[in-house]
């Protein structure tokens, strides 16, 4: 046993370094159409009947390969509605091959193929998209019956339509449950620091296509460990999760806010210059909570990286905490949440 698990270990190894290299959702696609073309390969060796279209067959699993080290090859330039499209190329190929094949083969390959890109388009993408893939599934597919001739079209359009459908309303809605809770707070019901980072990206390419300022705010709670100490943990979490819907509520619909760290959060305000950034920071003041916060603001320039603008809001609020604390050592009095320019 200690020798098959060694013997396994640099397979495995070398599985991670080629799979690590590619996102998800590009080598989940070559390898979808590699099992098509698997598929398709399995027709021409073991044919249902000798009527079988092995020509037209053998394209379709050659198309699957193409595919498949295309996808490979540009995983990484490949945007999020390429994958789309790949994937709805895919149920049209296999629609194709139904209506011009009119076999039973076809109908193999079509039964293999639909339920698997329902599955991928369930992952990976989006509620509205996965709908039209489903819908593109069952209008192909029952056209495609209808031309290739096939006998009882009837029950093989509805075995094959509901199978697709509960794979999208069930994985759909259970992939889109995961997704919310890998990026979501689950104390403050605001986005974490990956969900942050995906919502942030996204901001700033729209940022820079658009022309639009964008100013990102790095917000620390003042002296939060004291209650921590004095009240215990769980008034602590009651605090946050407070603020954390207090700000939520105060905020312009586009303005992004997620939990950075344990007493730390970072609001990124869309089409916003950092003067009109702290008119913004004003309306979160809530003099009903025990904390007061301080603030350090950066505008996301064009071409920059997000570390590199958190970096500039890191710096600016450093010296803003550090003007505070001179300020207590002086005998000056607190009145709440200090804001930056």
């Amino acid at each position: 046993m200690p020798l098959a698990r060694s013997g396994s270990a640099p397979l495995r190894s070398l599985l991670h370094r080629v799979v690590a290299s590619r996102p998800a959702m590009a080598w989940s696609l070559a390898l979808l159409f590699m099992f098509k073309a698997f598929v398709c390969l399995s027709a021409i060796l073991f044919p249902v009947s000798s009527s079988e279209p092995v020509g037209l067959i053998g394209a379709a699993g050659a198309l699957a390969v193409v595919g498949a080290c295309l996808v490979w090859l540009a995983a990484r330039r490949i945007p999020v509605l390429g994958f789309e499209l790949l994937a709805a190329c895919g149920t049209l190929v296999s629609s194709a091959l139904v209506a011009h094949a009119s076999t039973h083969g076809g109908m193999m390959i079509a039964a293999f193929s639909y339920p698997w890109i329902a599955i991928y388009s369930a992952h990976f993408f989006e509620r509205r998209v996965v709908i039209v893939q489903g819908t593109l599934i069952t209008i192909a597919f029952g056209v495609a019956l209808l031309l290739g001739g096939l006998p009882h079209v009837g029950i093989y359009w509805m075995i094959v339509t509901v199978t697709i459908w509960s794979i999208c309303i069930v994985l759909g809605c259970l992939s889109e449950s995961l997704r919310r809770q890998a990026d979501t707070d689950m104390l403050t019901g605001l986005l974490n620091r990956n969900g942050f980072m995906a919502a942030a990206v996204r901001e700033h390419a729209i940022a820079q296509r658009s022309g639009n300022r964008l100013t990102l705010a790095m917000l620390d709670l003042d002296d939060f460990k004291q209650i921590n100490d004095l009240r215990g943990h769980t008034v602590g979490d009651c605090v946050l999760a407070d603020l954390g819907k207090s700000w939520r509520d105060r905020l312009r619909t586009g303005d992004i806010l997620a939990r950075h760290g344990g007493d730390e959060f970072v609001l990124l305000l869309p089409a916003t210059n950092p003067d009109g950034a702290s008119a913004v920071l004003d309306r979160l003041r809530d003099r009903d909570l025990p904390v007061t916060w301080s603030v350090g603001i950066g505008e996301w320039l064009p071409g920059e990286s997000l570390g590199e603008c958190i970096a500039r809001a890191d710096a600016d609020l450093y010296s803003v905490k550090n003007a505070m604390r001179v300020r207590d050592a002086r005998g000056g009095a607190r009145v709440g949440p200090l804001l930056s320019s």
